[in-house]
């Protein structure tokens, strides 16, 4: 990609996601969602492959079909209320049909069926992006509105992102579909707590950040593909699987890794607030996920998969750069656990 080009675009990217943080006004914040959407395209069909292409269609159509049904509301909102302010949305029909359109935008069922084809179709890297950056937008939204949202969808659709995350995951073999689910889970525990504790929400996106981003970067040093690729990654390098390990055993929720951490909290939160029931089914529907990522840190780190009698000497002579971000990251999504209860 040109330079200048590829300057452009990320230029944009950043810029219409720090706007949405700060901006009161509707029409801004489309602005910045359909300034968003048009930079992301070009990224995702950049390979310049048939499967690039049908990716950054349907992406560009989800996100698109979601932005006009917030303009549409905003403008439902100003004609009843002659205002524009995010912060004063007091239609609530006007509020339900925002709240399932940035839904869509961030990827939580039962609008989460466009996103593992995305992911499929697009680079490693770019599928780290949508599943990561490209989220921050509809969260600031939904946390500014967070007082306004009915209750009841976002724990409908939390309940549903749990469970669809989980049982799309377990019968995929390609990573970035399973990175996709997992995503769609963790969206799921995003929403859980958005409408009563959304202290607890911004909390759990940037963990499932800090964790996801490790992951995406290991697996785009080793080019890998399937999760048959992860039982070989030792060769490679015995410190990638040992931090890939810990990473997704984070990402799974288990004590006393960070991932631990949002889940205790968003779980204590529900059950103080007599939502036991709920809680119970989330933390059953989880299950499904955290057998996901058993399986592959039972692969990366406690299988011998056949190999030739030199195999296990290649990291050896290998040289491999590691960059500072992955390990940096790893150790915080690994040792953050003894600070929540600062949270």
């Amino acid at each position: 990609m040109n330079p200048m080009s590829w300057l452009i675009i990320t230029t944009s990217i950043i810029m219409s996601t720090t706007v949405i943080s700060s901006t009161t006004h509707w029409l801004m914040a489309w602005t910045c969602l359909e300034i968003n959407t048009l930079s992301m395209t070009p990224i995702i069909s950049k390979p310049n492959h048939p499967r690039a292409t049908e990716a950054a269609t349907k992406y560009y159509l989800m996100q698109t079909m979601a932005s006009t049904a917030i303009l549409f509301a905003a403008t439902t909102n100003a004609m009843n209320t002659s205002n524009w302010d995010i912060n004063l949305t007091t239609e609530p029909t006007a509020t339900i049909i925002i709240t399932l359109a940035l839904m869509m935008k961030m990827a939580a069922a039962p609008f989460h069926f466009w996103l593992p084809d995305v992911s499929q179709g697009s680079t490693t890297m770019t599928t780290m992006t949508i599943l990561t950056w490209q989220k921050i937008a509809p969260l600031m939204i939904l946390l500014m509105i967070h007082n306004k949202t009915n209750i009841t969808l976002t724990l409908t659709s939390a309940a549903l992102s749990i469970t669809m995350g989980g049982l799309g995951s377990l019968n995929q073999t390609q990573l970035r579909k399973l990175m996709a689910f997992s995503s769609i889970a963790h969206t799921g525990w995003i929403m859980a707590t958005m409408t009563m504790t959304p202290n607890i929400s911004t909390l759990t996106f940037m963990i499932y950040t800090m964790t996801t981003i490790p992951v995406f970067l290991l697996i785009n040093i080793t080019a890998s593909t399937t999760i048959k690729d992860i039982g070989t990654m030792w060769t490679n390098s015995p410190y990638i699987m040992m931090i890939l390990s810990t990473t997704i055993l984070s990402l799974g929720g288990l004590p006393p890794l960070s991932g631990f951490m949002p889940k205790w909290l968003i779980l204590n939160n529900m059950v103080s607030l007599n939502m036991t029931m709920e809680a119970t089914l989330m933390a059953m529907m989880s299950l499904l996920s955290l057998y996901v990522y058993m399986r592959l840190v039972y692969l990366s780190s406690m299988t011998l998969p056949p190999h030739t009698t030199l195999m296990p000497l290649k990291w050896r002579t290998l040289d491999k750069k590691h960059h500072m971000m992955t390990s940096t990251l790893t150790m915080m999504s690994a040792l953050l656990l003894p600070l929540s209860p600062n949270m």
